[in-house]
């Protein structure tokens, strides 16, 4: 059984074959009235609303009449040169195969990879921080599979947020959706900080808010005219990224095989047999470097968002994910092993490791320092500056592209529907770089601590968004067989169901929650050297790091979910009502026949 997308709540964005998105047809069309598409929908007649009306948030009122919602769209048109209506023009599928490649292999390298890999090495030792970027591999393999199944099914740019409307419930979507665009909100502040402090390891004179608005200039500028800026911009900083990783492998293993190195020796697994290690802190400390390890891991369902412009996502989606597998062990586990093999857990310069404010002791750095290689700090501070830039990025990409699916789907103000010529929703660039930026004045304000709250707020709301996509997928699974489609139709088709969005779900759970458990019995992860021995602290459960170091987030989206639950008067999805149809390949490839029929 198939439902009308309306019935159940569900956004439709699908074109007729004029390439008008059927949304915006009203009622009184599709039941036979032969009035002019353009006619209604660039209606110049239609009631002139003020620009603070505009900005009244819709998605906090209740739902008017179908006829009000059709003459929404009339009111988006403005004769402007600059701005369309983002109704008649949608976002340009200008993404070719090479940048979604690159996007997911070098989404997910990052500050997280290069600097918070050695925390995890302290905290849990070289084998503990191996088992703990495992499983976090597993989880994030299977996510990004249910993710490209969905992706490549449904190529739109809103993507898991939308999916979790379609396939659970409208709030569901409506809260997963915010949290995913704030957490990038918060990770941008987090890099504009991070910029500051890398320029001024070359310039300790000058000011670090002169760098770091000068970042927030470059990452605007890259993704304010055509996503091809951004395309090219990903392409190049992660292929610097690539070849870092691959260059710090073989470098690391000539050290640790005494090839290379002052003085060389070799080392072999003497690091693994030295004071607590191979494991330090049991159970608990690989419990909680998994928040560690989520983080950076946080970035790859970037392809699933940028499908939605993808050149054809129905190739290029697949080819991307294909290899996730194989660039998790290579480039994640295959660093934190080469680290644990050169580096000593209890080494007092990784005790340093505070973030970016220490980049010097980088383990990438300190790795290619014990080489004998000249200017490794340099070459690595080089390196973490482009990363810097990579996911300030990919962060203003997602945003804008997350928000302008949510004023589509009325769940946030309508004037952020506009995009330029070039297909960028400007108006949300420009909202997201505004939110940014103020976030990142925070870190001037007192000793910080609300912005230091908020950043610690973003691996917990990371793990959410990969929980919304697993309980997406398993759903639009069983309603796809339930309602008499077969496996075969599928772009992509997601290994081990219903094993995968089981096995992410729980290891999410374990992760998120066993941090808290961590934090109750044994927290302070941050080990105390002297010259003969090693100390794990001990400390007892400490309210604040609980409340604000990420947990305070969880009842802020129950809140939100139920709002507008209770406004909307939504419902969870049953899989017999699901619509399976709009913007499907399916659908796609109906109305481009019937195109190519007229």
């Amino acid at each position: 059984m198939r439902t009308n997308p309306k019935s159940s709540g569900i956004s439709n964005n699908s074109l007729d074959r004029n390439g008008i998105p059927i949304s915006v047809i009203p009622s009184s069309m599709i039941n036979g009235d032969n009035s002019s598409v353009n006619d209604i929908q660039f209606n110049n007649n239609a009631p002139n609303r003020s620009f603070i009306s505009k900005l009244i948030p819709n998605f906090l009122r209740k739902k008017e009449s179908n006829e009000n919602e059709d003459n929404a769209y009339a009111e988006q048109y403005d004769d402007n040169n600059m701005l369309i209506p983002s109704d008649s023009k949608d976002l340009h599928r200008n993404l070719k195969e090479r940048h979604m490649i690159m996007i997911a292999l070098g989404g997910t390298i990052g500050t997280g990879l290069f600097l918070a890999s050695g925390q995890a090495l302290v905290s849990a030792g070289p084998a503990g921080a191996l088992v703990s970027y495992l499983v976090i591999s597993v989880m994030v393999y299977f996510v990004m599979t249910s993710l490209a199944e969905l992706a490549t099914q449904y190529p739109i740019s809103g993507s898991f947020n939308t999916f979790g409307s379609r396939f659970v419930d409208e709030a569901f979507g409506f809260a997963l959706a915010y949290n995913y665009y704030f957490s990038w909100v918060t990770t941008i502040a987090g890099e504009l900080v991070a910029a500051g402090l890398i320029i001024q390891y070359w310039l300790p004179n000058f000011p670090s808010i002169i760098w770091s608005i000068l970042g927030m200039l470059v990452m605007f500028l890259l993704n304010a005219f055509t996503v091809k800026g951004y395309g090219e911009a990903e392409y190049w900083f992660a292929m610097i990224k690539v070849v870092t990783v691959l260059f710090f492998l073989l470098i690391g293993v000539l050290v640790d095989a005494g090839a290379m190195g002052k003085p060389r020796k070799t080392i072999g697994f003497e690091n693994w047999r030295k004071g607590e290690a191979p494991f330090v802190g049991g159970v608990a400390g690989i419990i909680t470097t998994s928040i560690i390890s989520g983080f950076a891991f946080q970035g790859t369902e970037a392809v699933g968002i940028a499908a939605g412009e993808s050149e054809n996502p129905k190739r290029d989606v697949p080819r991307a994910m294909n290899g996730t597998i194989w660039r998790i062990i290579i480039f994640f586990v295959g660093a934190i092993f080469v680290m644990g093999l050169v580096l000593p857990y209890d080494d007092p310069q990784l005790k340093q490791i505070d973030g970016v404010n220490t980049i010097a002791v980088s383990p990438f750095t300190l790795v290619f320092d014990r080489s004998g290689i000249p200017g490794a700090n340099h070459i690595m501070n080089a390196v973490i500056l482009t990363t810097i830039l990579s996911a300030g990025n990919s962060g203003l990409y997602l945003c804008t592209r997350i928000f302008w699916t949510l004023s589509m789907e009325g769940k946030a103000p309508r004037i952020f529907r506009r995009i330029t010529k070039g297909g960028i929703p400007i108006y949300c660039l420009i909202l997201t770089t505004v939110l940014a930026s103020s976030l990142f004045g925070l870190s001037f304000v007192g000793n910080s601590t609300i912005y230091i709250w908020l950043v610690n707020m973003t691996s917990v709301m990371g793990f959410i968004a990969w929980f919304g996509i697993a309980i997406a997928h398993w759903r639009f699974r069983r309603a796809y067989i339930l309602q008499g489609y077969s496996l075969n139709d599928l772009v992509y088709k997601a290994l081990f169901f219903p094993v995968g969005p089981f096995l992410a779900s729980a290891l999410i759970l374990i992760c998120v929650f066993g941090q808290g458990y961590s934090s109750f019995k044994t927290v302070d992860v941050n080990c105390t050297h002297t010259d003969n021995n090693t100390y794990l602290q001990i400390n007892k459960f400490q309210l604040d790091n609980i409340i604000f170091d990420g947990y305070v987030i969880l009842p802020v989206l129950v809140l939100m979910f139920f709002i507008y639950k209770y406004v909307h008067k939504t419902k969870f999805v049953a899989l017999k009502d699901m619509d399976l149809i709009t913007d499907s390949v399916m659908e796609r490839e109906r109305l481009r026949r019937e195109r190519a029929n007229i």
